[in-house]
């Protein structure tokens, strides 16, 4: 599914996102918060719908005509929050969000394109803080997240390696050689990382148009720190994922409202 560069990279020398101290002092910072602060009983419960749009993070090294762009996809969630003052919460979220990208060849190549589309299902779990009025309020959410690789699809044009047409002034592509795909990618085990864990941050506004009926929209950074990859090569060059999300949603407030 995905096919390793063959260049002396050192990959060491390449940066590093360390997952564990990270989340760690995510963990340690929404504990910290909570035992802090006196319960109110307050829970929301809801629906989030909306566009995604991922960046895979890598270094194409000497494969200078090696182009990768953002793509866009969809994301559903079931947001749950615990209250624990007007201003402050814990939340989690079930997610469903498509990760993917866009790859490209130019010059000789430049027919060559493949468009991945990566399925993810993940658990943020955040530190909520609110501000504003009763009806018009602000919000920040920081925290962590775990995820797992559900599925890929992949589809483009390539060339066939072994045909006798080798292409022309134009390219390497030409009609005879030509080879059109739209397929489900299979996992290999060896190289495939389905395990994603990250960084997880948003900013919004809320609005309250009814006691306990809450209106949400939100831009939110879902930040991998683990690669895409397991350790199966040398001089293997790492693969992030950077997902940026636009979402709106509706909330239903239980216990106690005086608002």
């Amino acid at each position: 599914m995905m096919k390793p560069l063959h260049h002396e990279t050192n990959a060491a020398a390449l940066p590093s996102r360390n997952p564990g101290r990270h989340l760690l002092g995510c963990c340690a910072f929404c504990l910290a918060l909570a035992v802090s602060v006196p319960a109110s009983a307050q829970w929301r419960v809801g629906l989030t719908a909306g566009y995604s749009r991922n960046t895979l993070d890598m270094d194409t090294g000497y494969a200078y005509d090696l182009r990768y762009e953002a793509r866009g996809g969809f994301t559903v969630g079931i947001p749950v929050q615990y209250d624990f003052r007007d201003w402050f919460g814990l939340r989690a979220d079930l997610v469903f969000v498509q990760k993917g990208q866009k790859m490209h060849r130019t010059d000789f190549f430049n027919a060559i394109h493949t468009d991945t589309r990566n399925n993810y299902l993940q658990l943020p779990v955040m530190a909520s803080f609110s501000f504003g009025g009763e009806r018009l309020r602000g919000f920040l959410n920081a925290g962590g997240y775990v995820g797992g690789w559900l599925s890929s699809r992949r589809e483009g044009v390539t060339h066939r390696f072994f045909s006798d047409e080798e292409g022309d002034e134009n390219g390497v592509v030409v009609p005879e050689n030509r080879y059109e795909f739209d397929e489900k990618a299979p996992f290999d085990s060896r190289r495939d990382n389905r395990f994603e864990a990250g960084l997880v941050g948003g900013v919004g506004l809320s609005y309250r148009v009814a006691p306990r009926v809450e209106l949400q929209a939100e831009g939110r950074c879902y930040y991998a720190l683990t690669d895409m990859q397991k350790d199966y090569m040398k001089f293997r060059v790492p693969r992030y994922n950077t997902t940026f999300v636009v979402q709106v949603g509706c909330s239903i407030i239980l216990g106690k409202t005086d608002k």
